[in-house]
């Protein structure tokens, strides 16, 4: 976590990037994950993201880890900032109807509204965990308490929308977040999931592999 940004920050091709910690449970979570950290990465194109996997720092990276999951994505729909910035304006704002997609949502919470924040943070996450389409979901951050994401992969566009519009107590923690305005800046980025690999030490992922043998037939 220390040293890795420095070396991510001489590779050529490379448009954004993020090494975040996260958080234990579902979602959000006061607490955190000791065991488990993400690594978020833009790349001008698909050459310069194929050579950074050969090099000798993301091989370290991987081969130092009990388990690892790398996700390949194509952003079709994205709004907001990171810390200033757009990282995924080549997005297409179109729907995207085919199976399995990807949700990263980050916010960076206002210091004088953590409390509010945090008290609604566990109705949410009971609620997203018993969701059938969501096939995986962890969250992530920058800074514990007030730079937060999550990331979630749905098995289709389509029952994610009716979670995230349709769910009552979710619709009620949305309204909240406009009224209350916990947020000084926030993004939200929707994927197609073109590609994943890696294995992992637990069941995690279960769900999630249980679809990819399903679709493969």
């Amino acid at each position: 976590m220390r040293l890795y940004p420095a070396l991510m920050a001489v590779e050529p091709g490379l448009a954004f990037f993020k090494m975040l910690g996260s958080g234990s449970g579902e979602g959000f979570s006061l607490w955190p994950d000791w065991s488990t950290y993400a690594h978020l990465s833009v790349w001008e194109d698909d050459e310069a993201y194929q050579k950074w996997l050969k090099t000798a720092a993301y091989q370290e990276f991987v081969g130092k880890s009990d388990g690892f999951m790398r996700f390949e994505l194509a952003p079709y729909l994205s709004k907001g900032t990171w810390n200033g910035k757009k990282p995924f304006v080549s997005a297409v704002e179109t729907e995207h109807n085919s199976a399995l997609m990807a949700v990263l949502t980050r916010a960076s919470i206002r210091k004088r509204k953590l409390i509010s924040f945090w008290r609604n943070v566990p109705k949410v996450s009971r609620v997203i965990s018993q969701q059938n389409s969501m096939l995986f979901q962890k969250g992530v951050g920058e800074w514990p308490l007030i730079e937060q994401a999550t990331f979630s992969i749905w098995d289709h566009d389509a029952a994610m929308r009716d979670f995230a519009y349709s769910q009552a107590e979710h619709r009620k923690v949305v309204q909240k977040t406009r009224r209350l305005n916990w947020y000084k800046e926030e993004q939200f980025t929707r994927f197609k999931v073109l590609n994943w690999e890696g294995h992992w030490p637990d069941d995690k992922f279960q769900k999630l592999e249980e679809f990819k043998s399903i679709y493969a037939q």
